[in-house]
């Protein structure tokens, strides 16, 4: 009986989510872009007290990091985080190319130029700070080739229109242990592509631990690895949403990685020195993090 009650609501949570999607593609054809935005806001307002266990965990992830911080703090800054997602939501829906050349100042492509000119491709690292989507899409429109690696979402629906989504604003998507993903990824570097990976959530695939705003987190290490095995040059780049709901986003590189010769310890510190700067992205920005994610839910 129990069975049958978690898979019944698995079924009615899945297809609520397809309709849910459905429903905002269709809001997304007729407002205007700063409608859209605003409504965003209000959909992360919302949810931020219709979802609880996100809410909670939230909550108890800031109180971890900000010990010095009071409760109205904590608060507020979950409750902003929410609200900056629901932002960033719309804004994908509602984007194109010349959007996100409008809404997006990018500094530092310079540093992305540099990095292409090596000609062996080029791993980009970011995490889940401002809208990082937004980011791999203002770089598309510079018409820089770019392909993202992720691991395929539930409902397959959802997934689907994400990577039909990217593939519209210029960027291939690599769905990591789909069938071709591993010729894929061989061809991103061969080809002379950025690859963008994002290494600050803990999930199931080759990782390390280190060190994430003072507690050990597992944290994907195919950036380093890659980049060692291709020697490829590495970009890394923050993206912060502004007060008026545009967007500034510093690309930073080539950077100098740590190659001692002992491969599989120089993956784990090349690891952990990208991990510090997406750090100081999120200490600057905190509202701007996904702290409902189970960051550091395994322990070493």
């Amino acid at each position: 009986m129990s069975n049958w009650l978690s898979q019944t609501r698995k079924r009615i949570s899945r297809k609520s989510l397809i309709w849910l999607t459905r429903l905002i593609q269709l809001f997304a054809n007729f407002v205007p872009y700063r409608v859209g935005v605003l409504a965003g806001g209000m959909v992360g307002f919302l949810a931020f007290y219709l979802l609880p266990r996100e809410r909670n965990r939230a909550l108890a992830h800031l109180t971890q990091v900000f010990e010095d911080k009071d409760r109205l703090w904590i608060r507020k800054t979950a409750r902003r985080s929410f609200i900056h997602l629901g932002k960033s939501l719309l804004e994908i829906m509602l984007m194109s190319p010349w959007r996100a050349s409008s809404v997006v100042d990018i500094k530092g492509l310079d540093n992305l130029d540099k990095a292409f000119e090596r000609g062996r491709g080029v791993v980009y690292v970011t995490g889940h700070i401002g809208n990082w989507e937004l980011a791999a899409y203002a770089v598309a429109a510079k018409k820089y080739p770019i392909s993202v690696i992720a691991a395929p979402l539930e409902p397959k629906q959802v997934n689907d229109m994400i990577v039909r989504l990217r593939e519209k604003l210029g960027v291939r998507t690599i769905l990591r242990s789909r069938p071709g993903a591993t010729r894929e990824l061989i061809r991103v570097f061969k080809e002379n592509r950025a690859l963008a990976i994002l290494i600050d959530q803990d999930t199931d695939v080759e990782g390390a631990f280190v060190d994430f705003l003072g507690r050990s987190a597992w944290t994907p290490t195919a950036a380093a690895s890659m980049a060692i095995k291709f020697d490829a040059p590495v970009l890394f780049g923050c993206i912060k949403r502004n007060k008026n709901d545009r967007h500034t986003f510093t690309i930073e590189g080539p950077l100098d990685l740590i190659l001692t010769g002992n491969r599989d310890q120089d993956i784990i510190d090349n690891t952990a020195m990208l991990t510090k700067k997406i750090e100081a992205c999120i200490l600057k920005t905190p509202e701007q993090w996904v702290w409902m994610h189970r960051r550091w839910r395994r322990q070493p």
